[in-house]
């Protein structure tokens, strides 16, 4: 881990989007406006981080930031609300972390390349509350829809590529999404119960109605090698585009993007969360 820096606080007034940079040379959170015209970053966080990956954000502004270092099994490290040196450090059950999620409950979801498995925390520990193995091979992307369902993804070095479906309280998948999917890496729902998947070698994102395992629309346009997902709660889908060192954001249902971008101080972004979060 990096040494400990002084803490800073920075405004939580307005629409804020977090983006992981995985750059090794590189390797911070970026907070920024949301919806402005490339921004430049309103602060920035590296206390605590080391080749941070995934981030996700509770109901009461908290981001969790899931870190890979080179060397050793990885941790996730918590932030308050507009704070950019950490509460707490979470290690118990982090074995090189893929993404993670936040249920309705204010639970945190993480999956675990390593485990490979997915692992939840209850609300202020540190330790599983509930470790899942069945299905998965190469646990990356994660997401939870409004009815308590999750979604993982297994992707990148995994045989079978797949996004699996576990019901409210199951350890074991109900169902199997492979129709669109090759190398998923980032997952998002959003309330309408649609789910994006993230293909990150096929440069594109699977848009999945919700309950279908078969896509309706496919993006391809204005994204190359592409990572992390998250939305808005007026269906505003932002996408950390790694092939352009860019955060690419698209309308509810388009398959075009919107004109406004983010690339200052961006380095082969991977991860996103956007503040007020869209929770289950």
């Amino acid at each position: 881990m990096l040494p400990e820096a002084k803490s800073l606080r920075y405004k939580t007034t307005a629409p804020l989007l977090y983006v992981t940079n995985i750059d090794a040379s590189y390797p911070n959170v970026r907070v920024y406006r949301a919806k402005a015209k490339d921004p430049a970053p309103l602060a920035t966080i590296s206390d605590g981080v080391n080749i941070p990956f995934g981030a996700c954000i509770d109901g009461n502004g908290t981001l969790y930031v899931t870190n890979e270092p080179p060397s050793g099994p990885g941790w996730v490290s918590e932030y308050p609300v507009g704070k950019t040196t950490p509460s707490k450090i979470i290690t118990d059950g982090v074995n090189t972390p893929g993404f993670c999620a936040i249920d309705g409950e204010g639970n945190l979801w993480l999956t675990n390349i390593g485990g490979p498995n997915v692992t939840e925390y209850l609300p202020g520990s540190k330790k599983p509350h509930t470790v899942i193995t069945a299905g998965l091979a190469y646990p990356i992307g994660i997401a939870i829809d409004h009815s308590g369902n999750l979604y993982v993804g297994n992707g990148f070095g995994a045989s079978q590529q797949n996004v699996q479906v576990y019901a409210p309280g199951s350890k074991s998948p109900l169902r199997t999404i492979t129709n669109g999917i090759t190398s998923p890496c980032g997952l998002a729902v959003d309330s309408n119960g649609t789910l994006y998947v993230a293909n990150e070698f096929q440069s594109d994102i699977a848009e999945y109605r919700a309950g279908q395992s078969v896509p309706f629309q496919t993006i391809t346009q204005g994204i190359s090698h592409v990572a992390g997902v998250t939305v808005d709660k007026k269906g505003t889908l932002y996408v950390a585009n790694i092939g352009g060192n860019t955060v690419v954001e698209y309308a509810l249902g388009s398959l075009k993007p919107l004109k406004r971008q983010i690339s200052k101080g961006l380095y082969n972004p991977a991860g996103i969360a956007h503040y007020p979060a869209l929770l289950p």
